[in-house]
């Protein structure tokens, strides 16, 4: 059916274009009944204007099988006949004022555009040929220099491509389809309302003020829908916000259909609603909500419906309180209200909706017909008083729309009155004529100030200057249902919002919240469900070393280096200093090992003092057994330099403590191990041999052997010393305290000169391992070297492989038990003689040869 009409409408401008260049017809007939209502007054300059004076049509019958009837449209609107009564009262001003417009007079034609695209073509089109009441013949084309109107987005777009063929302008008060701003499509097009761009964009951080990121959004099938929608969810995607669900209202609804999108809520498990469409519309769903008994939604009016009182009362309000939504811009109208009452059923001649407006203010019936007349209605006695009535047409506190309408006509007359006066000043002797084109370049370029303070301009897109009043569904004190003005958005995109004066819905204070999933809280980052939009996500706590310092964070922050995440991962904290600290368990043990081992140096060098005229101390050079002694004990000390944080001195001490301490002890057990292979295998006690191996030779040797380590730790020292050191990297949580060697071909060369000793050492003493003898020390300095050898070997790759202070405990392990081992076996079997079994502390025993 709408396409059949669409057809027909784009034939007929087919034509119009056709004879659009001739300029006068000397006669035409009207084919058919004329059954279009207007409001007609005659001036001048007569501008035309295009309303939704009713909700709905009575569909033709189309068949072609019978004349489809007279067009009729039902349900009369309120709102839209103040809007007309607006434009009205703006003519009427205007002509009054003695400086806008002084030597022209405006009339105008206003249409019924009803709620259709197809009845508003035929409004538009009967301005442009001027086919109507009082007029037989056609006159000039088009014949209204402009139109106010339409009302709906889908019948501004007909609209305008139809008068585009003339270069005829029109302003709407209500189109807010972001399309209409394309001047390549619509060049003549221009509103007094912002477009549904801004709208998108106010919508889009409305919701983010709030933190709603999982809303649902419920349009109509039209221009106006499609377009504001696709518009929201850009702007609401870059923000980061998820729209659960789209609901589309059809053009043509059929039963069920607003229930099963009401359902489509409760399924989503939204609790944020955006409703994007006209409050016809917006009334079925508000009708099948209170059906259904859906509460706790916090709805978000589009502008259209956002201050609308159609269907804001008690029975409403537990389901829709608390609604918020922004709405153009209200201002005042000085002596509008004076001027809506004086309009009495009386003049309906003049005006054909006064009866519909009169019946509906005041719920009777004027029509004499009793056929027609509303059984339900009792007849109206035509002295019903308009100033005790408080019904929408009357109401001041809400002129948005009005307002709209009331600038566009000053547009138009500001328009004229500089088209005027420049023709004036161009030649005096013209008379004023209107072109069309001229006069929309000035309708563009307009630019004045309303009374209240207002300015009137449009930008190159046709639309004006874009501020809205972000309006709150609330009860007063008294019980009335007000929209409380709660913020603005202007074209700076700056969102100003008083949150302490908004009531949620439920009458409640606190913010609704609106997500797919719960924020993810400090420490932790949002990870995407598989399958899912982003807003529905797990939250993953972040990895050591890593914080996140705001909720909902998408990515974790790598602390800097000196830096690591505390327990709650939300904040960087210092990293701890790690070594080996006498305090901690690692720590305690090591010097309790330490400790023991010097008390029991201490212990077995008390046993050989004790014991010192003995035998068996003589016999095993007693100034060597004191020297070896004194050497361990050295050892055990220097493990203790391994403790506590380092230092300049004590990593020197470290190092080069334990390499020479080392080189001491290992000399002097080499030179024991030498005198104990000459001493049994050199049979002549004159022999020349031993004179090699005095005590003063021995002693000379062992400084010899020491003093080659000690030069090499001091010039290691002078070089590269050891100094201490931060060991730090990103993934690990504390600072290493170390002790860098400074040199490690230093470090080499201390540990392979040790090495060396043992190994020299160890020869010697596997050479004399089976001498015939009761006591043979030999064997136990052999057992010494190879634990020895075995501690140092396994340190080696334990020593590469330890982290952080581990390293430092292994070499000082390795220290601990490389000097027992020394201790144990060496001095071990001797304080076992001394002690358990003295009647083999004998020179007797010692020279006897064992039985093996």
């Amino acid at each position: 059916m709408y396409l059949k009409q669409l057809l027909l409408g784009w034939r007929f401008l087919f034509l119009i274009r056709i004879v659009a260049e001739i300029k006068y017809y000397p006669s035409c007939t009207l084919d058919g009944q004329y059954d279009l209502p207007s409001i007609i007054r005659k001036g001048d300059v007569e501008l035309g204007g295009i309303f939704s004076m009713h909700n709905m049509d009575v569909p033709l019958d189309l068949s072609f099988r019978k004349h489809p009837g007279t067009f009729k449209c039902v349900g009369f609107n309120l709102r839209s006949f103040q809007f007309v009564q607006s434009m009205r009262f703006a003519i009427e001003e205007i002509n009054k004022n003695i400086k806008l417009l002084p030597n022209l007079t405006l009339g105008y034609r206003i249409y019924d555009g009803c709620i259709t695209h197809y009845q508003a073509i035929r409004a538009a089109l009967s301005l442009i040929t001027g086919v109507g009441h009082n007029t037989d013949n056609c006159t000039h084309l088009p014949l209204t220099p402009v139109i106010i109107g339409g009302s709906k987005s889908t019948q501004s777009i007909i609209i305008a491509k139809i008068v585009e063929v003339f270069n005829m302008p029109m302003i709407s008060y209500f189109s807010t389809c972001a399309c209409l701003s394309n001047k390549y499509e619509y060049p003549t097009f221009l509103r007094t309302i912002p477009s549904d761009l801004f709208q998108s964009q106010a919508l889009a951080q409305l919701v983010k003020h709030f933190n709603w990121s999982w809303i649902g959004v419920i349009t109509e099938n039209n221009d106006y829908g499609s377009h504001a929608v696709r518009l929201f969810k850009a702007e609401a995607e870059a923000l980061g916000i998820c729209v659960s669900f789209t609901e589309i209202v059809p053009t043509i609804i059929y039963p069920g259909t607003i229930s099963q999108i009401v359902k489509s809520i409760s399924i989503h498990k939204a609790k944020v609603v955006l409703m994007v469409m006209s409050e016809n519309v917006a009334a079925l769903i508000f009708k099948e909500v209170l059906s259904q008994n859906v509460t706790g939604i916090q709805w978000i009016a589009s502008e259209s419906w956002a201050t609308t009182e159609m269907f804001f009362n008690e029975e409403s309000y537990p389901y829709f309180g608390g609604t918020i939504g922004f709405a153009i811009q209200k201002a005042e109208i000085p002596g509008l209200k004076q001027f809506l009452l004086q309009i009495h059923p009386s003049q309906q001649t003049h005006n054909p909706f006064i009866t519909e407006m009169w019946e509906d203010v005041f719920k009777c019936s004027l029509k004499s017909d009793n056929n027609l007349s509303d059984v339900s209605k009792s007849p109206c006695t035509g002295t019903e008083d308009l100033h005790k009535s408080d019904s929408i047409y009357l109401n001041m506190n809400n002129l948005r729309i009005s307002y709209s309408v009331y600038k566009a006509v000053y547009a138009v007359a500001h328009a004229l009155h500089d088209m005027h006066n420049y023709l004036l000043n161009k030649t005096s002797s013209t008379p004023f004529r209107l072109d069309l084109w001229k006069l929309f370049q000035f309708l563009k370029n307009v630019n004045f100030t309303m009374g209240a303070g207002d300015k009137v301009n449009f930008d190159q897109n046709g639309d004006p200057y874009p501020s809205y009043d972000l309006v709150n569904w609330q009860k007063s004190n008294n019980g009335a249902f007000i929209f409380a003005h709660v913020g603005t958005f202007n074209k700076d995109e700056k969102f100003m919002v008083d949150e302490d004066k908004i009531v949620w819905q439920g009458s409640q204070k606190m913010i609704p919240i609106a997500e797919c999933s719960e924020s993810c809280p400090l420490g932790s980052r949002k990870a995407v469900k598989p399958g899912q939009p982003f807003c529905c996500f797990d939250c993953v706590p972040c990895d050591p070393g890593k914080i996140s310092n705001q909720s909902n964070s998408l990515e974790c922050i790598i602390c800097p280096l000196e830096f690591w995440s505390n327990k709650l991962r939300d904040k960087c904290v210092p990293k701890e200093l790690e070594y080996i600290s006498f305090k901690e368990p690692l720590g305690s043990l090591l010097s309790t090992g330490a400790l023991l081992g010097l008390f029991l140096t201490a212990c077995v060098t008390t046993i050989f003092v004790y014991h010192r005229y003995t035998p068996l101390v003589r016999a095993n050079n007693t100034d060597l057994s004191f020297c070896i002694l004194l050497s361990i004990g050295l050892c055990f000390l220097s493990s203790i330099t391994f403790l506590g944080q380092p230092t300049e001195f004590s990593c020197i001490l470290r190092h080069t403590g334990f390499g020479i301490t080392f080189a001491l002890c290992i000399s002097c057990i080499l030179g024991k191990t030498i005198v104990v292979l000459v001493a049994f295998n050199v049979q002549h006690p004159d022999s020349k041999v031993q004179l090699f191996f005095s005590p003063a030779k021995q002693k000379i040797l062992i400084c010899l052997s020491t003093i080659f380590q000690f030069v090499v730790c001091t010039v290691w020292n002078i070089i590269s010393p050891p100094r201490p050191v931060k060991r730090i990297t990103y993934d690990t949580p504390t600072i290493i305290l170390a002790c860098d060697t400074g040199s490690y071909m230093a470090f080499s060369l201390v540990l392979g000169y040790i090495g060396i000793l043992v190994g020299v050492c160890f020869t010697f003493a596997f050479c004399a391992r089976n001498l015939p003898y009761q006591y043979n020390e030999a064997k136990f300095i052999t057992f010494s070297m190879v634990i020895f050898s075995a501690v140092w070997i396994t340190f080696i790759p334990s020593y590469l492989s330890s982290p952080g202070k581990y390293l430092e405990a292994v070499e000082m392990f390795a220290i601990l038990c490389s000097s027992f081992g020394l201790l144990i076996c060496i001095f071990a079997p001797k304080c076992y003689i001394m002690l358990l079994k003295p009647e083999k502390n004998n020179r007797k025993y010692m020279r006897s040869r064992s039985s093996s």
